[in-house]
């Protein structure tokens, strides 16, 4: 799906009216490319595990292979906080065009994949990603309780609280600035729909993270760990991937647009190659 939405916008869109909302968004699917790729590689060292029992893959490469998911999931959800802060520069500081700028936001994503890569770096250096032998892939065990909660932290509380403290800022902006200009009144409206479908998606954000919460607390109460709590986690985290992916495109306006113009070009063209054939059909029994 994001690789579909990725060509879509790359064949539709050109260079010159590429802008920092579509940058944003390319950013976000094309981290939950490379996030849906370690995806992939976990599930299949896991699978070729249940098949061969007396396998083992740990060791270094294991560990670095957990990294860079880690980073991945990490940047995933700092994607949605720089679409955040671009909603704050572009309702609140709507007047410093600098902030707004393409270039700008580059660095930005530039500086997401770095500070992704910095806060998952501890984990490498306190041992954190440790070989699990029932899943046969290195993770940061739930008994590890510094350390998953570390990594909670880092990759979702942290990005979460970012975002939900830029939207109510904005929230209360817009409903505070009661006299302002008609034309900024009429923009800051179309923002709050905006805003409104932003919302969806940061529900399903926070239901990504649920499952992995209630597997932590259910071992610190009862220092149990249920069965395939590594499986869960990969699972939900994969269907968060598609549905957020998926509802992008519905709280995109102009996404959504591209979409029913790729539709129709579609129906066009099968219509046209069905009447095509339908006419040499008819040339063929004519000439018979």
């Amino acid at each position: 799906m994001s690789s579909l939405v990725l060509l879509i916008i790359f064949t539709q869109i050109r260079p010159s009216s590429l802008n920092v909302s579509f940058l944003l968004i390319c950013n976000t699917y094309f981290t939950i490319i490379i996030f849906c790729f370690t995806l992939f590689d976990i599930g299949g060292h896991s699978l070729y595990g249940h098949i061969n029992l007396s396998i083992v893959f740990a060791g270094q490469w294991c560990e670095i292979r957990a990294y860079f998911s880690h980073v991945c999931f990490c940047s995933y959800y700092y994607s949605f906080v720089l679409q955040a802060i671009f909603r704050l520069f572009r309702i609140v500081f709507y007047k410093k065009k600098i902030l707004q700028s393409f270039h700008i936001f580059l660095i930005a994503i530039f500086m997401q994949w770095f500070l992704s890569f910095i806060f998952i770096l501890p984990h490498i250096f306190l041992k954190d990603f440790q070989y699990q032998s029932i899943d046969y892939n290195c993770w940061i065990s739930f008994k590890n309780i510094r350390g998953i909660l570390l990594a909670i932290l880092n990759i979702y509380v942290c990005p979460l609280l970012i975002i939900f403290i830029i939207y109510a800022y904005i929230l209360k902006y817009i409903r505070q600035k009661i006299n302002i200009q008609q034309k900024r009144r009429k923009a800051n409206r179309r923002n709050i729909i905006i805003l409104r479908r932003i919302i969806i998606i940061l529900i399903f954000l926070i239901i990504i993270g649920i499952p992995t919460l209630i597997i932590l607390l259910i071992y610190i109460i009862t220092n149990y760990l249920i069965p395939f709590a590594y499986d869960i986690q990969t699972i939900n985290i994969s269907l968060g991937l598609v549905i957020t992916s998926i509802t992008l495109v519905f709280v995109t306006p102009r996404l959504r647009h591209m979409f029913r113009q790729n539709n129709l070009h579609i129906c066009r063209k099968s219509i046209e190659r069905t009447m095509t054939s339908s006419s040499q059909s008819r040339q063929l029994t004519d000439n018979v």
